[in-house]
């Protein structure tokens, strides 16, 4: 294990002695920040006063809806029961839902985990492409350790700095809450609705990790996929194109293809699993999280086992 940190820390110097890597660091607290701000300068023109009353005339909305609306969807309808119940609470309780606290903040912060993923798959699609673009793999290779474990310490480097910048997107967003609304909202509690209709004070902090981790796992897929191609392809730019076009039109392509029962054997249509969560309907009817959850396993085998290949078995050119 000493000769695989050994290469982990080695992999590590080569991506944070680029430049590229800090502008990319940068780009990231540059959008929290722009985030924070629109959303602060949002809230300054919308008046929190007579919260009670816009509850009330939103639950009597609701309710006419679910009366005469007779056609709506399962996940329609359960949607509007879960605000009706909540709204109850918030007047019960007194808690203005439309006050933004730190928690508005890092809960927002969830939709730049996109951002984490493209700066992310730059990376992982440049590690082995780069080895062969700048002539260095032969000087890599003739080192004592095996084939697999230096693929095995890139692997681990690019996971690393998406941890890193994860870690960085969640400080920075809490930061910007505390200092924009103060860490008095630090107990605010996250209210969930069970099947008898009943609110449920939960913890904040693990209702956003939960937010972090399923998009988390979007992240973990398509970092594997552009390392799976970084090996395939010996072109940095070439492996950098392939896996941002797949990871740009994956979604669309699977929306478009959602008539058809095959596309639920694609990898995009499983990767956000945030469909199976309160109350959403899944691309397909026949979908299930099981489901999902099998064929992302047996994508990230696949993509694990291709890089194996094609980066162990290939012969370098003299």
């Amino acid at each position: 294990m000493s000769k695989l940190s050994h290469l982990i820390r080695n992999e590590n110097m080569k991506i944070y002695r680029r430049p590229r890597t800090w502008a990319m660091v940068a780009i990231l607290l540059l959008a929290v920040s722009f985030m924070s701000g629109v959303m602060k300068w949002d809230s300054g023109k919308t008046d929190s006063t007579g919260w009670e009353q816009r509850l009330t005339e939103e639950n009597a909305n609701y309710e006419q809806t679910l009366t005469e609306n007779t056609d709506l969807g399962e996940g329609d309808q359960h949607w509007m029961q879960e605000q009706l119940a909540k709204n109850d609470y918030y007047i019960e309780h007194g808690i203005n839902p439309y006050e933004l606290n730190l928690w508005n903040y890092v809960n927002s912060s969830a939709s730049l985990i996109i951002l984490v993923t493209l700066l992310t798959v730059v990376i992982a699609a440049d590690m082995i492409a780069a080895e062969f673009s700048w002539g260095t793999v032969k000087l890599l290779l003739v080192a004592p350790a095996s084939r697999t474990k230096i693929l095995l310490s890139k692997y681990i480097a690019t996971l690393a700095f998406a941890l890193l910048l994860l870690l960085l997107c969640f400080g920075a967003a809490f930061g910007a809450g505390g200092l924009l609304e103060g860490f008095g909202g630090v107990e605010q509690p996250y209210l969930t609705v069970d099947a008898g209709g009943a609110v449920h004070e939960g913890s904040m902090l693990l209702h956003v990790f939960r937010e972090y981790g399923l998009s988390i796992i979007s992240l973990f897929m398509y970092v594997t996929m552009a390392f799976m191609i970084s090996a395939a392809f010996r072109s940095s730019s070439m492996a950098i194109a392939m896996s941002l076009l797949f990871m740009l039109i994956g979604n669309a392509l699977s929306e478009l293809l959602s008539r058809f029962a095959f596309v639920k054997y694609l990898l995009f249509s499983n990767i956000d699993l945030t469909q199976y969560m309160d109350g959403r309907t899944p691309l397909r009817p026949d979908m299930t999280l099981g489901f999902s959850i099998a064929m992302l396993v047996a994508y990230y085998v696949v993509f694990q086992l291709l890089a194996w290949l094609l980066f162990t078995k290939r012969d370098v050119a003299a």
